[in-house]
């Protein structure tokens, strides 16, 4: 049986980050929890944080398919929240570390990416000017990011954040709204 050498670095990095800050976790410790040589680890990874931004990639993929195969937008979005929540503790501890705004800037960029692919599959009959798309992506991408950290610890009910995503996301949150 052939292993995938970067999904046991990569779940032998998750492992060590529930006991330890990505900043306190060398290069050397990682390979020696894994059992294989720098050689072996360089020849698929720069670095660390090149680990966790391959275990980003690999999950938002995950999450756009399961996006995509799910019925309406409101459990789209259920599934991303649970995603996220999945990843918890992992996301916390990443946070936590001096490579915060590498975390924050690679959360950021993850949700671009998939509020991308996901109007580009989901809403390709729509006409929108590129700039306002751009601006649009930026603004949900931010305010994603911001909610589900400040949701990670299950504050909010997934289905109900999902109900409010999808309302900020259309506009229908603010029907019947009235200035008092």
């Amino acid at each position: 049986m052939t292993v995938n050498m970067k999904q046991m670095i990569a779940e032998t990095l998750a492992r060590l980050l529930e006991h330890k800050s990505v900043d306190k976790i060398t290069v050397k410790e990682l390979v020696d929890a894994c059992g294989i040589s720098r050689q072996a680890f360089y020849y698929h990874f720069q670095d660390i944080m090149e680990v966790i931004e391959w275990v980003t990639a690999q999950a938002l993929d995950r999450t756009v398919e399961d996006s995509l195969a799910a019925p309406t937008p409101q459990e789209a979005i259920k599934s991303v929240i649970l995603s996220i929540r999945e990843n918890s503790v992992l996301i916390r501890h990443l946070m936590a570390s001096q490579r915060r705004q590498e975390i924050e800037r690679l959360l950021v960029q993850t949700s671009r990416l998939y509020l991308e692919k996901m109007f580009r599959t989901k809403a390709a009959g729509l006409t929108i000017k590129s700039d306002d798309l751009e601006t649009a992506i930026n603004f949900y991408s931010y305010g994603l990011v911001g909610v589900l950290m400040e949701n990670l610890d299950n504050h909010k009910n997934a289905d109900t954040l999902a109900c409010q995503f999808c309302g900020l996301l259309t506009g229908e949150i603010w029907n019947g709204a009235q200035i008092p």
